[in-house]
């Protein structure tokens, strides 16, 4: 067997800090809501994690259930956060979720680097995400808020709603 050159590990090293200070700078600042005075999910909080677009229609229909599911769960340890599918800069980002009337933290396709989410093949498409990051449940289609309810006690997430 022969061993890998030092320098290539030295490369992958640094490649790996490299990764993990953009990811931590992205998680420090990309998790912005649509308006600046809103607060950012605190971190070790689950996250419902709805990928939407403008031109689909069940993810416009979602919207209202998703702004209202994270007011009820403003105090447990849950989040709704969007993203907007579409390739779309920050700013163009928030202006379309202002327009859609999004009311919970949105990210851009970029953004979404850190969550280490695969870009889903249908729309809307939800995930549930573990305090680390971890996918514990994929929904696709339109979700109503009795679903996601459903799922978070699937996992045995003690969610309190207002």
């Amino acid at each position: 067997m022969l061993a890998a050159p030092t320098h290539r590990i030295e490369i992958t090293k640094l490649k790996f800090i490299h990764y993990m200070i953009l990811a931590s700078m992205l998680a420090a600042t990309s998790l912005g809501a649509t308006e600046p005075n809103k607060t950012e999910p605190v971190e070790g909080t689950w996250r419902i994690v709805n990928y939407w677009s403008e031109w689909c229609a069940p993810c416009r229909k979602e919207i209202p259930m998703l702004n209202k599911l994270n007011q009820q769960l403003s105090a447990s340890n849950v989040t709704v956060v969007g993203v907007n599918f579409d390739e779309d800069s920050r700013e163009e980002t928030l202006k379309i979720a202002n327009k859609m009337g999004i009311d919970f933290p949105t990210l851009t396709m970029e953004n979404v680097n850190h969550l280490r989410l695969k870009a889903p093949n249908v729309l809307p498409t939800t995930y549930i995400l573990s305090p680390e990051n971890e996918v514990v449940a994929k929904l696709i289609g339109e979700q109503s808020s009795e679903d996601l309810l459903n799922q978070l006690a699937l996992l045995n997430l003690p969610v309190k709603t207002n």
